[in-house]
């Protein structure tokens, strides 16, 4: 398995591209990902599927755009987060002035779903709290033999997803932390949506939002 990390948008989202047995897998699709679009084409690579770990617009943003370029590849997001896609108000893109519209899902996902890149496996986590219906991805076996989860905007090197949105909620995402991701192996490698990676052992011991919550 390979990861490759972009960082893009004005937002500094991350973003990833997976790679397995000459199959990708694009988790998700900020401004700025014609850099994802160059890389893809220059690995001569045509990603499956592309999964979006919440609806909010920094994430979103060229889920058309990938549509457009790859009419075969296929969009993925949280069940409560679907409607987020095609409506600027609940994205949040129109509060940034604005538009932000993505074809719909192609796939709803719920917490112990199943995701295949080639011959690796990653399990869907429902971590809600930053969003109603935002998912990470664990895969047990990453690269070397490590497990690696991407968190989204539910837990960053060092912090937290914001809770001060429309439909998110504090307690929400401090459980889904607690019950869906501390209780991963402490070695594993995270990758969160915005900032540098860190591992599951490194933000239990550390992270001040987590200490402060216990």
């Amino acid at each position: 398995m390979e990861i490759h990390t972009f960082e893009l948008g004005s937002f500094q989202v991350s973003a990833y591209v997976v790679i397995d047995d000459a199959k990708a897998m694009i988790v998700d699709a900020p401004e700025g990902a014609e850099a994802i679009v160059a890389f893809c084409e220059g690995r001569k690579l045509v990603p499956e599927l592309l999964v979006n770990t919440h609806g909010h617009a920094d994430h979103i943003a060229a889920n058309a755009a990938m549509k457009q370029r790859w009419p075969g590849l296929k969009i993925a997001i949280g069940r409560d987060d679907a409607p987020m896609l095609a409506s600027p108000l609940r994205n949040l893109s129109a509060l940034l002035g604005a538009r932000i519209k993505s074809p719909e899902a192609d796939r709803l996902l719920a917490d112990g779903d199943r995701i295949e890149v080639g011959s690796a496996r990653f399990e869907v986590l429902a971590t809600p709290g930053h969003t109603p219906g935002g998912i990470s991805l664990y895969a047990a076996d990453g690269p070397g033999g490590r497990g690696i989860v991407f968190t989204g905007d539910a837990l960053f090197a060092g912090g937290i997803g914001r809770t001060d949105f429309p439909g998110a909620s504090h307690k929400t995402l401090l459980e889904s932390l607690r019950n869906r991701l501390l209780t991963l192996p402490p070695d594993t490698l995270v990758y969160p949506g915005h900032g540098p990676a860190s591992t599951i052992g490194e933000e239990a011991r550390d992270n001040p939002w987590i200490r402060g919550a216990e």
